[in-house]
């Protein structure tokens, strides 16, 4: 069995066994309107056309309530998306790479999906690509090159991509005619091709001097060093088994740069199909920079590109910089490998062959290149990039993204309804589980460490009073230090706080699982009293003290007090919500709140400090708030109001469980919007006599 019938049974079973795979996740997941499914170089990357269309997604407040998914080999590498709340990483080829796709409305690649992934009726498959082609490519191609596959098997391949597509992205009237017979598809079928530009070329048009000086820094280039590119692509006769395509070029990179003068250094860029073992000689002034996820910065910081049959050439010169040929294999890759799709004679720049003429063309381009008076440049220029001026991101988002929702089948709508009962009954089977399990514990039966400290807390502070700290405003260092022999609930980030006091909390509540993840290391190291939570938060707590308690909770936007934490409770708006619940288990008669403003946190003077809490932290509840309230464009002072009338809610809901059940509940806080419980003063408070109780400590 020779190397192509080898890689067939491979390909073949791989199919197979993915297609049953996908078939199976098609049946389960239904397709979701608001979900986006990314990938960029099969999962190697993140960038390209692909990646900036989901960054213009982000800027529209019109996808707040969107799920984006991005599919790479290592996902690990690419936590920094995490940073919106919406996105989601996936591993390639894993079960949620199976299930994403086929619950994703939307799939934008860059390279075409893998020939298992068939897109459903209703599913929108747009396909970026990854360049203007100069070289042959899919069924336009003549020669059998291909170590792994005959010619008339890549064109079929080709042709059953094609038909996946719904959109083509168009830079220009040339890519449209090349695609159109490379991937055998009619390029007059309405909507196929979106003549729109390339969106990778957007930032060409909008970055920053200051962003790419700092990009160059990053990379260790020497202050006033011309910066040269090389961007060569791959060869397909240049594959090796077991590692697949590598770059095996004759260029001497070391002699290259020998030529040069000294203040000249080379960025080598691989083109992402290939390996680059052993290309980089020792010399300090070549950087690889192949792991660079958008090449568009690689373009801003170069002052000349060198590339062979790249369709880097085409996106570069909308930069209007020079541009130099080295195809030292021209002959062959003409007769032997693709062929090309226009005169070279059309090319923006000299061709060279050998290294010396490739040293001279780089220094004359340098030296004396002018856009201005250079006809064949600005010729290229206009036939490959005409629709190009910053823009093509948002066309692709309002002719291809922006459409109405699909209509559900029959099929569709019985398996939604049917993950909805499941999800009722679910409800009710937590309510009956917790509630079961809560009267054992409740009785001292069936008692695990987190129930036995529940049990231990119960009534233990009987008849006694004690404070819940906000966060807000007028919470002061001089108020607290009047508390340090009193019973207190700190909450949140008020650990910021203590470098201006000797106070400490009693206890400490947190409930939002977002501090569990993003706060994890403060929280270890600033709280050191009992901290209570909620279950969702301390199964993300990877470092927690041995008194951490956390209850049951369900999720819920029917909140009510629900009294007894041994089964679950309830917890919305405020994390003292939480607060109180454990206060009203521990028996406390008379609770005191401090702090708590009831004002916009997210306003400027939220909080007792200005740092009280991170960008990133504020920008996710942020985003959060929107989607709860279902608007696309909300301001500060609209989210601030949200906010408020929740909290207001669950307060009155607290005051009404409070008066049933013979609980004084009194606001210390100095002014703020709280009006519904009886306004004391602090001083008044810890002047009069207090209930009997142990004493702290």
């Amino acid at each position: 069995m020779n190397e192509r019938q080898k890689y067939k049974w491979k390909q073949d079973l791989s199919w197979l066994k993915n297609r049953i795979k996908f078939k199976i996740n098609r049946i389960f997941f239904m397709t979701q309107d608001k979900m986006v499914m990314f990938e960029s170089y099969h999962g190697k990357r993140c960038g390209d056309s692909v990646r900036a269309i989901y960054e213009e997604m982000l800027k529209d407040d019109t996808f707040r309530d969107y799920t984006f998914v991005w599919a790479f080999s290592k996902p690990s590498e690419h936590e920094d998306l995490l940073k919106n709340p919406h996105t989601i990483l996936v591993k390639k080829g894993s079960s949620e790479y199976f299930r994403y796709y086929a619950a994703s409305r939307f799939w934008i690649n860059n390279v075409s999906i893998p020939d298992f992934l068939i897109p459903g009726r209703h599913q929108i498959y747009i396909e970026t690509w990854h360049g203007t082609p100069l070289k042959r490519l899919g069924c336009d191609i003549t020669t059998d090159s291909d170590p792994r596959q005959s010619k008339e098997r890549m064109h079929r391949r080709y042709r059953i991509k094609g038909k996946k597509v719904t959109h083509f992205l168009s830079p220009s009237p040339y890519y449209t005619e090349k695609i159109s017979t490379a991937f055998d598809v009619d390029p007059a079928k309405d909507g196929l091709f979106i003549n729109c530009g390339y969106p990778r070329n957007d930032a060409l048009f909008t970055a920053s001097e200051e962003e790419t000086a700092a990009f160059k820094k990053s990379l260790g280039i020497p202050e006033g060093a011309k910066v040269i590119l090389y961007t060569p692509t791959w060869r397909d006769n240049e594959y090796q088994n077991g590692h697949g395509f590598q770059y095996e070029s004759p260029v001497n990179l070391g002699k290259l740069m020998d030529l040069l003068p000294e203040n000249y250094v080379l960025l080598f860029r691989a083109h992402h199909q290939v390996g680059t073992s052993e290309v980089i000689q020792e010399t300090d002034r070549i950087f690889d920079v192949t792991e660079a996820d958008d090449l568009n910065d690689l373009y801003l910081i170069s002052d000349l590109m060198i590339t062979d049959y790249s369709s880097t050439m085409f996106d570069y010169s909308v930069l209007k910089r020079p541009m130099v040929f080295h195809m030292y294999d021209l002959e062959r890759y003409e007769r032997e490998i693709r062929g090309f799709y226009f005169d070279l004679e059309e090319l923006p720049g000299p061709i060279t062959k050998t290294e010396e003429e490739l040293a001279k063309a780089i220094v004359d381009g340098i030296s004396h290149f002018d856009y201005a008076t250079d006809k064949k440049y600005r010729a290229f220029h206009d036939k490959f990039n005409p629709w190009e001026d910053g823009q093509a991101a948002r066309r692709v988002i309002d002719s291809c993204i922006l459409i109405p929702p699909h209509k559900k089948g029959i099929w569709e709508k019985l398996v939604l309804n049917y993950k909805r009962t499941l999800n009722r009954i679910h409800i009710v089977y937590l309510i009956i589980k917790y509630n079961i399990g809560g009267f054992f514990n409740k009785h001292g039966l069936f008692l695990n460490n987190n129930s036995r400290r529940l049990l231990n807390m119960k009534d233990s502070h009987k008849g006694e009073r004690c404070f819940l700290i906000g966060n807000g405003p007028s919470l002061s260092p001089d108020d607290l230090h009047m508390l340090i022999n009193e019973y207190t609930f700190g909450t949140n980030m008020v650990y910021k706080i203590f470098d201006q006091t000797d106070w400490r909390p009693s206890f400490h509540c947190v409930s939002d699982s977002i501090y569990a993840t993003k706060l994890r290391d403060e929280l270890y190291n600033n709280v050191k009293s009992p901290l209570f939570t909620i279950e969702k938060t301390y199964r993300k707590m990877t470092k927690r003290t041995l008194e951490t308690t956390y209850v049951h909770t369900i999720a819920s936007e029917r909140y009510k007090v629900k009294g007894n934490i041994f089964s679950y409770c309830m917890v919305k708006a405020t994390v003292l919500s939480l607060a109180a619940e454990f206060a009203f288990h521990m028996g406390f008669s008379e609770i005191y709140l401090l702090g708590v403003d009831c004002t916009n946190p997210h306003a400027a003077g939220g909080h007792f400090t200005d740092n009280y809490t991170t960008k990133e932290i504020a920008q996710t509840d942020i985003s959060r708030i929107k989607e709860r309230m279902n608007k696309e464009n909300v301001t500060t002072e609209q989210i601030g109001e949200h906010i408020i009338d929740r909290s207001m809610d669950v307060y009155r809901l607290l005051k009404k469980y409070a008066d049933k059940h013979g609980i004084k509940i009194y606001n210390a806080t100095r002014g703020g919007n709280l009006e519904i419980f009886p306004r004391v003063k602090l001083e008044d408070v810890l002047a009069s006599e207090r209930p009997p109780h142990k004493q702290k400590g």
